[in-house]
């Protein structure tokens, strides 16, 4: 209510709701404040474009990570809807933006919203990044620049995308359902110029088109399709599953007419080819990059040690498929280990006895649906916000599930 009566537009309140929320009180929510890779980086850029001397820059703390990836979705131009045939991933980092690959190596074609309006056909999307200071203007002036290359003249976007811009945008998990709805996408949803790289393949320029822009999760929300596209072969999958792995039905020898959806992350199933198709909100039916056949003996072990109270983590060798809607070439093999977000009695039982008492009384506790919370109004009529008490527990439990499988992670992460 206060950034609406602060007139903040429609589109702009959840990247601002979110940036008041999780980057304010560490001092990082400035929405006009570039991201670059380094202090280098940010010399180079402003010695190769003067106007920006004196602004504000934003980088990642030397030495915390090698590359840092938040995750979007690029759904729809404004008046047309997304769909599991147009939607593709948005990459955020603080060097480079954009959809590295064409999705199936073609363009795209977009539904009207209005009843009378015609489709959009034959759009180029993806192909390549581009600087983030950069990203989100006009296409290039000089159409063969669209191709790429170093030191092409770009029109300098209206705004810059910043940190809090990329946090917002890869958490409009509403976005998805938006575009389905009349206007309200182009109201309601965050919104870039978006123009495609072209290429030999793909040789026509086309013009920046404004997007409607959404959560990664309405498309891959695990962050390992990323990395793959990126040739990673060692993988830590920090799952933070929306709903319990299911321990009534028997997933070591699953009754044939079995029914996953609800049993089990579709965060986790759809990376195996297991799908519960798509809806206004997700579209995930083109993520399989794992052979189907090594998911359900998967969810056996998985399910073996939630029955002995211990955290859901397990380390596997896999052979990636290939992927075209991802531009995944596929026939490597990848070390992975995924952790699920799941309830551990063991760790449960070594809780203080007050915070027993509060697990077992739903509601009235303060704690129910731990560790499984919601992202939104969890806590109603609050938002985003979680309790200092939620907020410890789901900490303790992560902790707690790292340490328990301290050589797991040692010995993939130092392979």
């Amino acid at each position: 209510m206060e950034l609406r009566r602060k007139k903040v537009p429609y589109r702009m309140l959840w990247v601002e709701t979110v940036g008041k929320a999780f980057l304010e009180p560490f001092g990082l929510y400035d929405l006009e404040a570039f991201m670059a890779a380094d202090a280098a980086a940010v010399e180079r850029i402003v010695a190769a474009n003067p106007q920006y001397q004196g602004s504000r820059f934003q980088v990642p703390r030397p030495g915390r990570f090698g590359s840092l990836v938040m995750s979007g979705t690029l759904l729809s131009p404004d008046g047309f809807r997304a769909s599991k045939d147009n939607a593709i991933s948005l990459q955020m980092s603080p060097d480079f933006t954009g959809a590295p690959f064409y999705p199936d190596n073609n363009s795209v074609a977009y539904a009207p919203t209005q009843v009378a309006g015609g489709p959009l056909e034959k759009v180029l999307i993806g192909g390549g990044m581009v600087e983030s200071f950069a990203w989100g203007g006009p296409a290039p002036p000089q159409r063969k620049a669209q191709a790429g290359g170093e030191a092409v003249p770009l029109v300098a976007p209206a705004s810059p995308l910043s940190l809090a811009k990329a946090v917002g945008i890869s958490s409009a998990a509403f976005a998805g359902e938006a575009t389905q709805l009349l206007n309200m996408g182009e109201n309601l949803n965050p919104q870039a110029y978006v123009w495609p790289v072209t290429s030999a393949w793909h040789p026509r320029p086309q013009k920046a088109l404004p997007y409607q822009l959404g959560d990664g999760g309405n498309l891959e929300n695990t962050g390992v399709l990323a990395a793959l596209q990126r040739g990673a072969t060692r993988i830590v999958a920090m799952i933070n599953s929306d709903i319990p792995l299911d321990p009534s039905a028997n997933l070591c020898a699953p009754a044939p007419a079995l029914s996953l959806p609800g049993r089990v992350t579709s965060q986790l199933a759809n990376l195996f080819g297991f799908l519960e198709g798509s809806s206004g909100a997700t579209y995930n039916t083109r993520n399989q990059v794992f052979d189907s056949s090594e998911f359900m003996p998967l969810l056996c072990e998985f399910q073996g040690l939630k029955s002995q109270g211990r955290p859901l983590v397990l380390r596997k060798q896999l052979v990636v498929q290939a992927n075209t809607w991802w531009g995944i070439a596929g026939g490597t093999s990848v070390d992975v280990a995924f952790s699920l977000l799941d309830s551990a009695f063991a760790f449960q039982d070594q809780l203080p006895q007050e915070t027993q008492a509060a697990l077992s009384q739903g509601p009235i506790g303060g704690l129910s649906g731990f560790p499984n919370f919601k992202t939104t109004f969890n806590n109603f009529p609050d938002l985003t916000r979680y309790t200092p008490r939620q907020i410890n527990l789901l900490a303790a439990l992560t902790e707690w599930s790292v340490t328990q499988n301290a050589e797991l992670f040692r010995g993939l992460l130092a392979a």
